[in-house]
């Protein structure tokens, strides 16, 4: 019998009208639309005004009351202090020796509105941010995402600040071993004062807190900058590390780009996944907490994500055989011993093998594989096992910082000493002891249930997307809880992990897949996580001289800078609630439905863009819409 093509009529008769249109947008083929000449250059608008917004805290940043570090470009030129001087000639500046005699400390007005001006300067850089990411998917491309984000690294590794003092401490311990043969694992920086960089240190009592592969690759860089600017040179060798950040940072960006295109689903129609693989990767690359990290502060971080991207682009890419676990294994054995936390991540892939069904044989030889590298790796730094005394005197074995669990530690001891009229040490207080050890503790349970679930429920780890998916929950678990000595630069991993599950659209049910929990839903769209970013670079603020000498009344001791854990933590999610509750109130959606119209102001416009369910401004198509209500319902 010959097949009779039925008119479009035909086909959605008998059907509701919902389902007729979404039949039709399934059938009959979408031209592309031209973009209108304003499009077209609205990209370069948006690459103009996030360049503005760069210059302007480029110009924020070293004045003197925000309290931050000289990073030396000033020695090789004033010229990385013009746009301070252009904006504010007659501030005070940060000094430009490394110990100041005589400091100069605004007056408290002044001070506040140095704060006011930060925080002003990232709330616009944010805002430009996120309308690139609701307005400029559907115009560029994966060309313009890495030039664009090129010249975005270069003028932010350009800044005359640094917010943290680690990258001094990157190079002084990659000297150890270039210029003074020493073990940095090992070593104290009070071993070597006549040095050059010891006077910008702030951690001169313990050794390297970071592993065997960090040191290889800072001397590395140390020992190319040697025989170009000489032993006393500090300039270049910073720069060189705000390199490797960049570096860094735009290969994790490629690497999420071809990740994303593996993990995408099949259904997925062409334009609609590219659109949401080059949102997912633009939002990653233009994260100005990530820039800002990588190529300011220069963190290891983004060294730390991209080896473990490289293990995953290898995942999805290679057949599964035993010879690919090897080198995904030897890759998070590197990544180990970068940065020793990254253990948490390895019973992931034993989980992923064990899902697919692979013999106990094969699992303990990735196991054993993974160990043997660590013990290899470490061996020529071992020392007799001094290399171990960095656990005892790291402040993250003890400390709170930047937490809930700083924030309840100093509520308990403002409140023991205000009933009780006791004094009671800043550090090492029995309250920090006992929210250090109680945070700790209930990500070790948290942990475990994880491990555990995914042991009964296999076949939800057994993909690579399900990999992510558990790698992403626990990183952020461990930076929530897990780690009561927390700063911004942790989440990159973190960051970088929901980037492909935003591409691959599992960041609609994640983390539900894993935590069957309702209070989580609001986690199914990335605009709380945007806004983390923006609370974690807010963050620094609370190191500024205005809120240096700031208390809260009525309880003793008690810093109005120890708000910082729950305002960076829970701020975002206030906020998406905000959100939600206006937008309920507006009623854009039906209106719009009802009237084919937007007779609305542009800040409501806003509100409905920032509060749609998976993404800002990509239309989510019959397929995702369907499964979108499926997921809802399965939850109620």
């Amino acid at each position: 019998m010959r097949n009779v093509e039925l008119p479009l009529e035909q086909k959605t008769a008998g059907i509701d009208v919902v389902a007729q249109q979404e039949l039709k947008e399934a059938i009959l083929p979408q031209a592309p639309a031209r973009p209108h000449r304003n499009q077209r250059l609205l990209p370069l608008a948006v690459f103009g005004g996030m360049v503005l917004a760069i210059v302007l805290l480029d110009a924020v940043l070293p004045l003197s009351g925000l309290w931050f570090n000289d990073v030396l470009l000033s020695r090789a030129g004033t010229w990385s202090l013009l746009p301070t001087q252009a904006l504010f000639p007659s501030w005070s500046i940060i000094p430009l020796q490394p110990v100041p005699t005589d400091p100069a400390i605004p007056s408290p007005p002044v001070a506040w509105l140095e704060v006011i001006l930060f925080l002003a300067v990232l709330t616009a850089l944010f805002l430009l941010y996120l309308y690139a990411l609701a307005r400029l998917p559907a115009l560029i491309s994966r060309q313009y995402v890495i030039l664009s984000t090129v010249a975005l690294g270069l003028l932010f590794a350009l800044i005359p600040v640094v917010t943290s003092p680690d990258l001094f401490s990157y190079l002084i311990y990659a000297r150890m071993g270039v210029i003074y043969h020493l073990n940095p694992l090992t070593t104290l920086p009070t071993q070597i004062q006549y040095d050059a960089t010891y006077p910008y240190l702030y951690w001169i009592d313990q050794p390297s807190a970071y592993g065997p592969t960090w040191a290889a690759i800072t001397c590395f860089l140390q020992w190319l900058a040697l025989p170009l600017a000489g032993a006393n040179n500090l300039v270049l060798p910073l720069l060189l590390l705000r390199l490797l950040g960049l570096v860094t940072h735009l290969g994790s960006t490629l690497l999420i780009w071809s990740i994303s295109g593996y993990l995408q689903p099949a259904r997925d129609e062409d334009q609609h996944g590219l659109s949401r693989r080059v949102l997912a990767t633009l939002a990653f690359a233009w994260n100005p907490l990530l820039l800002f990290e990588a190529a300011v502060n220069a963190h290891n971080d983004s060294t730390l994500l991209f080896l473990i991207l490289l293990a995953l682009w290898l995942l999805v890419r290679g057949r599964p055989v035993l010879l690919l676990y090897s080198l995904v294994t030897v890759l998070l054995a590197l990544a180990a011993c970068l940065k020793i936390n990254t253990v948490l991540l390895f019973p992931g892939l034993l989980l992923l093998l064990w899902g697919r069904g692979l013999p106990l044989r094969q699992i303990a030889f990735c196991l054993g594989l993974y160990l043997g590298c660590i013990v290899l790796l470490y061996a020529p730094f071992w020392d007799g096992g001094a290399v171990l005394d960095v656990l005892r005197v790291n402040p993250s074995a003890s400390r709170n910082i930047n937490t809930l669990a700083e924030f309840l530690g100093q509520f308990y001891n403002a409140l023991i000493v205000s009933h009780f009229e006791m004094t009671i040490p800043i550090i090492g207080s029995p309250g920090e002891r006992l929210t250090h050890t109680l945070s700790m503790g209930l990500f070790a349970l948290c942990y475990l249930w994880l491990c555990w679930q995914a042991l009964r429920h296999s076949w939800r780890i057994r993909t690579a997307g399900g990999l992510i998916q558990w790698l992403a929950l626990v990183w952020l678990l461990y930076c929530l809880v897990g780690t009561p000595w927390f700063w911004p630069w942790y989440l990159v991993t973190f960051f970088g992990l929901y980037a492909l599950l935003e591409a691959s659209g599992e960041s609609r049910r994640w983390p539900l897949t894993l935590v069957r929990w309702r209070g989580l839903a609001m986690l199914r769209r990335p605009l709380p996580f945007r806004l983390l970013s923006l609370t974690m670079l807010m963050l620094y603020c609370t190191y500024a001289w205005a809120l240096h000498g700031a208390f809260v009344p009525f309880l003793p001791g008690f810093k109005l800078a120890y708000l910082r854990g729950p305002c960076a933590w829970l701020l975002p999610l206030f906020l998406v609630w905000l959100v939600d509750r206006l937008s309920s109130r507006t009623r854009l959606g039906l209106s719009s439905q009802a009237t084919g119209r937007l007779n609305f102001p542009p800040a409501a416009l806003l509100i409905q863009r920032l509060s749609q369910p998976s993404r800002l401004l990509l239309q989510t198509g019959p397929t995702e819409q369907r499964e979108e209500r499926q997921s809802a319902s399965s939850m109620e």
